[in-house]
């Protein structure tokens, strides 16, 4: 087996040892063997690193903890409490692959003592870690479109129960925006499937990051995505429709040679609406957007 590799990267000087006694090796083995059975069991990975947390904090107090890991070529940051001016950081690879970036944080700095504690423990947690990355980066694969790299219609439906059942319990906006890519048969029929990638991909990446990270895109089919609009409704809905509408319709015709335009509907979250009443008003909606002429905007509001 190859060799567990945890590189530091303190960015404070620590402290000499305390006056206080160490913690005895014998204990501390003896806890780490019950720490490393309890994170083995876990494979979800916010609550290992919170658990994780716990545990380390009962020998290395903190005031935060942080775990960066890259996903899709996206970094992605679990933290949990709030950052101290000390912190020690560490790169974590098991067999040669790297895991990510654990770095504690607090208000005073940590002493030599506690990070040999601290490089015990992380010892333990990089087989859990893992372990429960792999699972994670599974459940990512299968809840993304490969082409565009957007949520795709698999978690579109549970997604958007629960933005209903959230905006209703609360008394919040919510809104549904059904989309569709006017013009895709006509890029594939003259220019290639190749060509109608490209504007699916410069389609959505105009949605992305046109709207608010609360807000949430799906491709919900071959050429039409879904956008839940947390806190949106009525006329502001309509003017968020038409924005990305005639962003998408200003795009470069490169790399793809005919410019891509949409037709939307959009729907407001009513009282008593479930998913099925808020979606097909929504997709009604895009229908009529589409008679109408397409590249346009209808709203049942």
């Amino acid at each position: 087996m190859k060799p567990i590799t945890i590189v530091s990267k303190q960015q404070s000087a620590p402290l000499p040892p305390p006056a206080r006694a160490r913690l005895r090796p014998a204990d501390l083995a003896q806890q780490s063997l019950a720490l490393a059975v309890s994170l083995a069991r876990n494979l979800d990975l916010e609550p290992l690193i919170e658990q994780f947390s716990r545990s380390a904090g009962d020998y290395v107090p903190h005031d935060s903890l942080s775990f960066r890991h890259d996903v899709a070529g996206s970094e992605q940051t679990i933290l949990i409490g709030a950052a101290g001016r000390h912190a020690c950081s560490y790169q974590l690879t098991v067999e040669d692959t790297s895991l990510g970036t654990l770095s504690l944080t607090r208000c005073r700095r940590f002493d030599e003592t506690e990070l040999a504690t601290l490089e015990q423990l992380l010892g333990i947690i990089v087989y859990p870690l893992r372990n429960a990355l792999l699972y994670y980066r599974a459940q990512h694969e299968a809840a993304t479109d490969r082409l565009t790299g957007l949520a795709n219609r698999s978690v579109f439906g549970d997604a958007l129960a629960r933005e209903i059942s959230r905006a209703q319990r609360y008394g919040s906006s919510l809104a549904l925006l059904m989309v569709d890519l006017d013009n895709l048969k006509l890029i594939n029929d003259r220019h290639g499937h190749s060509a109608g990638d490209r504007a699916l991909q410069q389609v959505a990446q105009a949605l992305r990051t046109s709207l608010r990270d609360s807000d949430q895109v799906f491709r919900y089919a071959g050429d039409e995505f879904a956008v839940l609009l947390i806190g949106g409704e009525g006329s502001a809905a309509v003017e968020v429709a038409e924005r990305l509408r005639t962003q998408v319709a200003e795009l470069s015709p490169e790399p793809v040679p005919v410019r891509p335009t949409l037709s939307i509907g959009v729907s407001s979250l009513r009282t008593d609406d479930d998913t099925q009443a808020l979606f097909e008003r929504a997709d009604t909606a895009l229908y009529a957007a589409k008679r109408a002429g397409r590249n346009c905007v209808y709203s049942t509001d």
